[in-house]
């Protein structure tokens, strides 16, 4: 082991149940941190600081003023950028053990295989439920122990989830809907709670690595900060459950298209096909002065009354819209413009050879 890095753990390989032996699993492991808002950047922020080799950070979303208090690493210069891309610049400057993958884009049922296969565990810090069940049937599809976090108002609930040797998720939230009045944009959500959520979580999976012991394997842990209170909840499989009991529903519902995301008045719009897109042409052809932010993976802009933020896939976040089939018809209307463009580069680029 490095000397630099022997230094940097010097406090943690005291520990009772680490050592070297320990660090040296912790430095062999691929953890995937899904959603890095508030509570997943912290425990990515947690497990990079103790040692975990591999973090995939898989995040959707961009950096907007509201999220500054509570996303680990963020600052007024990363307004409009990735999530993950920040984090990713952060984290990746703890040292030379650490790898980190960066990952923008829409958990589906078509894609959560490919963005999930081999990582040891799952942290979950996603804001909603359709989500977390397309996350729960991988976890006990492949037996990827699955930890679920949450954090809204004052309170969070913890639990580490292996079905089929524990309940899964839907056994012990069954059919969740996400409806605004529950959201953090509703009922509020300080850096503090999802902070502590984030930092207990990163010590739930440093536990399951090393194979220690934790309450979390088989109970819900629910912190109220007004006490503060912790309290343990044990849990129990159902053999109703639609997911992992003795009938369970092989057609799960397909991941929309066009999903409003809860509390945000934004709407998440994926493209029939996927697409390639060189975003620095297309911001060529945009008036400076609506451009919020230009990065290799997003093109942030104004159009109209929207804030429209264009991936590189062709994927759509369409800001200050609350309803499907208008964010529908902002979205054709992007890409019949982004093709338009295209074409009329081509056609440029052709005249002058």
């Amino acid at each position: 082991m490095e000397n630099e890095s022997s230094e940097f753990f010097a406090r943690q390989v005291v520990l009772p149940g680490v050592g070297l032996e320990g660090l040296a699993k912790l430095r062999a492991a691929t953890i995937a941190v899904a959603g890095v808002g508030g509570v997943g950047s912290s425990a990515a922020y947690y497990l990079a600081r103790s040692g975990v080799g591999r973090i995939r950070l898989v995040d959707q979303d961009i950096v907007e003023p509201s999220n500054l208090p509570r996303v680990h690493g963020a600052s007024q210069e990363d307004l409009f950028h990735s999530k993950a891309e920040v984090l990713s610049r952060r984290l990746s400057d703890f040292g030379n053990w650490l790898s980190v993958e960066t990952v923008v884009e829409t958990i589906t049922d078509r894609n959560v295989d490919d963005l999930f296969r081999d990582v040891d565990l799952i942290f979950d810090g996603l804001d909603n439920f359709r989500t977390r069940y397309i996350l729960n049937r991988f976890a006990l599809q492949s037996h990827t122990p699955y930890l679920f976090a949450s954090a809204v108002s004052d309170q969070a609930h913890l639990a580490l989830l292996n079905p089929p040797q524990t309940p899964c998720l839907e056994c012990v939230m069954p059919h969740v809907m996400d409806r605004f009045e529950d959201s953090c944009e509703t009922l509020g959500v300080g850096p503090s709670i999802t902070g502590l959520t984030g930092s207990i979580g990163a010590e739930t999976i440093l536990r399951s690595l090393l194979g220690r012991p934790t309450l979390l394997r088989d109970h819900l842990m629910t912190i109220d900060m007004g006490g503060p209170e912790f309290l343990f909840t044990k849990l129990s499989r159902r053999d109703d459950c639609a997911v992992c009991g003795k009938f369970p529903d092989e057609n799960p519902e397909a991941s929309p298209t066009v999903t409003l995301l809860c509390g945000e008045h934004t709407a998440n719009v994926l493209p029939f096909d996927r697409l390639d897109l060189h975003l620095s042409q297309i911001s060529a052809m945009i008036p400076t002065e609506r451009i919020l932010a230009n990065t290799n993976s997003v093109l942030v802009y104004r159009e109209g009354p929207y804030t429209i933020s264009l991936f590189r896939n062709g994927r759509l976040l369409i800001g200050d819209i609350d309803e499907e089939t208008e964010a529908s018809k902002v979205a054709n209307h992007v890409w019949r413009t982004v093709k338009n463009m295209k074409i009329a580069d081509a056609e440029k680029t052709s005249t002058h050879i």
